[in-house]
């Protein structure tokens, strides 16, 4: 039985205003940090805000082109195979 730790509290090593001040210095380190990766953040949203819209203008650009495209081989093989039909 004389390997069980005492039951009783403990002492701290330091002393408690020693340890208030590191748990307020970590606070704030914390607050800096959250405060960084915020303005992290919001600056890769922006720059993904700035990249869809762009995404957006150039679908505006080219759908339209690519949709004249895909009528124009539509109508293309439709007046082919009417002229082939004509020759049999």
């Amino acid at each position: 039985m004389s390997d069980m730790p005492a039951t009783g509290a403990k002492a701290p090593e330091r002393p408690a205003a020693e340890i208030l001040a590191d748990i307020e210095r970590e606070r704030s380190e914390l607050t800096s940090s959250f405060e960084s990766l915020r303005g992290d953040l919001d600056e890769a949203l922006d720059a993904a805000a700035g990249r869809a819209a762009d995404v957006g203008r150039r679908a505006r650009v080219i759908g339209p082109v690519v949709g004249g495209l895909v009528v124009a081989a539509a109508v293309a093989r439709l007046l082919f195979r009417r002229r082939s039909r004509r020759e049999r």
